[in-house]
């Protein structure tokens, strides 16, 4: 099952990572927090509400949203795991476009939230109230997508993100296979960056990554 969600969600343009141990994964999440994670309920070592419990414990990774799978359908797992933070509950077996309708719904209902916020990662900082950026104290001129594209990257600083993802959260529309827009505007933002463009690295055949120097 992990093999078949992995080369369903690969085969649109996500970027996944597995593993079979909760002990595991919960010490690896937090050192490179995913958009999304799957938690199948039935797991050794620990069940999918204690991982599920100590993610939203733990402050480094209550933000991640959960989708819970199980091959159980009793309507009392679904409270539970909805009561302990989950956002969406799904039953294996499910159906592909199933799975992939529910991963669409949840990582685009993160976006909006952003609103009215201020977001800095080293010299960069965004403000979603006034709608302006700067780079170490100064104000750069930035197009809506331009800003909405370094919100992005700061928002997610040290993770891997795909074209599919920045296509679904800056663009808020599927990922086609098409790169060029993508790349046109995160080449432009690193020109306005100026000394600052390499924060934003290129991982080829995969997307980017925004990561401070060290």
């Amino acid at each position: 099952m992990v093999k078949i969600a992995t080369d369903l969600l690969t085969s649109e343009g996500y970027f996944v990572q597995s593993d079979t141990s909760p002990i595991s994964a919960l010490k690896k999440i937090p050192q490179n927090p995913p958009d999304l994670l799957l938690l199948d309920i039935k797991l050794p070592e620990k069940d999918g509400f204690q991982v599920c419990r100590e993610m939203k414990d733990n402050p480094k990774t209550k933000h991640i949203p959960i989708i819970m799978i199980s091959v159980k359908a009793d309507e009392s797992d679904v409270v539970v795991g909805l009561e302990l933070g989950a956002e969406d509950y799904i039953s294996k077996p499910y159906r592909r476009q199933e799975l992939l309708a529910r991963v669409k719904k949840v990582l685009r209902r993160q976006g909006p939230e952003i609103e009215g916020q201020k977001v800095q990662a080293g010299p960069l900082r965004v403000d979603y109230d006034s709608y302006n950026a700067w780079a170490d104290k100064k104000q750069l001129n930035l197009t809506p997508k331009e800003f909405e594209l370094l919100g992005f990257f700061l928002r997610r600083e040290g993770r891997v993100v795909t074209r599919a993802c920045i296509s679904e959260h800056v663009w808020g529309t599927e990922f086609t296979g098409s790169t060029r827009t993508i790349d046109v505007h995160v080449d432009q933002l690193r020109k306005k960056l100026g000394r600052f463009a390499e924060f934003i690295k290129s991982l080829k055949g995969v997307g980017y990554r925004f990561e401070l120097d060290d």
